[in-house]
């Protein structure tokens, strides 16, 4: 994977993690009321909750690192983009944790939807096969 196509990758990846954090803020402050950005992003860091997110998180990290030429440039591209596609394949006969809470928010958050789609286009641009919805 070149560079521009990373870093495209990065960003819609960016883009997900991003649009998840405020779904489940949201859903956290219904159950907790509101949390000061600080105190939120406590319950992020150290949350049991929240553990969900990691698989997303360390994606972004691993492409951080490549473009930063920290990581391995040549290899941690296409190994993000291999976990990215397992990660949105959409499976519902999954029982992986990431998957299960980013179907719950899939089904009820148009704007994950949203970001799931300009994920995929990312990844198609790398070079990366679509992953298929699971049935």
């Amino acid at each position: 994977m070149q560079k521009d196509p990373c870093q495209a990758l990065r960003i819609a990846l960016l883009d997900l993690h991003r649009v998840l954090v405020e779904l489940e803020r949201r859903q956290y402050e219904k159950q907790h009321g509101r949390q000061s950005s600080g105190d939120f992003l406590q319950v992020m860091a150290y949350a049991d909750e929240m553990r969900w997110l990691e698989p997303l998180s360390r994606l972004i990290v691993m492409l951080d690192e490549a473009l930063d030429g920290d990581g391995d440039a040549l290899s941690a591209p296409a190994a993000v983009a291999q976990r990215a596609r397992e990660l949105l394949s959409l499976d519902r006969h999954s029982s992986e944790l990431f998957t299960t809470r980013y179907l719950w928010h899939f089904d009820a958050a148009p704007e994950l939807v949203q970001a799931h789609a300009l994920a995929l286009a990312a990844l198609k641009r790398a070079g990366s096969s679509v992953p298929q919805a699971g049935t």
